[in-house]
């Protein structure tokens, strides 16, 4: 299981089967702290799983480097996306192990995808969506991490939006986001939803076949020592397997 964070109201851990909803989207503003949520959520994972981890940070952030020898930036993660899909389509169905692409601002690489080629944006979209719909059975999974999240950043018609296990929605989020994240789902505590101004670390989470629910990320002051923390684990796991 893979804590995501902790209910707001109840104080429990909030906890996902990642090999059953494996695929997450994470949306937040600036300053909204989707950034030390997906590092935190990363540590979690590689500490309890056996993970083939490919990481896209379009926006070169910096947060992510060491973490995977799959690795790329900016103009790179186009062809990083195509390599994880050629590997996606090569894995046989019941495949134990679990295959991640990460891809840190998705919305604006689709943009800057669009403005470039807009005819490998738009198959770069199908492969994604495939993946979305098609790539739980394999343990092939995406997690998108994105200050926004519309429909538009996926083929239309197809509904691969929907394919999204895991809804994280950070900060306050736009009328569009969260209409795209929760559907119109709301919380059964009416009162404090009405009341509640997420700060950072703080929102909303949709599992599926759960109930929405408020969610607070763990206050990280340090980010640099978590993504330091991600690296030795990674490199010790590497040593092990040697």
């Amino acid at each position: 299981m893979l804590q995501l964070g902790y209910n707001l109201l109840s104080e429990k851990p909030i906890m996902a089967d990642i090999e059953i909803t494996g695929h997450v989207c994470v949306v937040g503003g600036t300053g909204s702290g989707k950034s030390v949520a997906a590092l935190y959520l990363l540590y979690n994972l590689l500490k309890n799983y056996n993970i083939k981890l490919t990481i896209c940070d379009f926006k070169k952030s910096g947060d992510y480097k060491g973490i995977s020898k799959s690795f790329a930036e900016f103009s790179e993660v186009t062809g990083c996306i195509e390599k994880y899909y050629y590997e996606y389509q090569n894995t046989p169905e019941n495949n134990t192990q679990i295959k991640l692409l990460l891809i840190d601002e998705y919305a604006g690489y689709m943009i800057w995808a669009i403005q470039n080629n807009k005819k490998k944006a738009e198959e770069i979209k199908q492969k994604i969506s495939e993946i979305l719909m098609l790539g739980r059975s394999r343990h092939c999974f995406i997690w998108c991490i994105q200050q926004r999240i519309s429909a538009s950043l996926f083929p239309s018609g197809i509904g691969a939006i929907d394919n999204f296990q895991i809804c994280i929605g950070l900060g306050r989020l736009s009328v569009d986001s969260r209409k795209s994240l929760f559907a119109g789902e709301h919380l059964n505590n009416i009162t404090f939803e009405q009341r509640f101004h997420p700060k950072t670390g703080q929102g909303l989470v949709l599992i599926d076949g759960q109930e929405l629910q408020p969610i607070q990320i763990p206050y990280i002051a340090d980010k640099a020592r978590l993504k330091l923390l991600l690296q030795r684990m990674v490199k010790d796991k590497r040593s092990a397997a040697k």
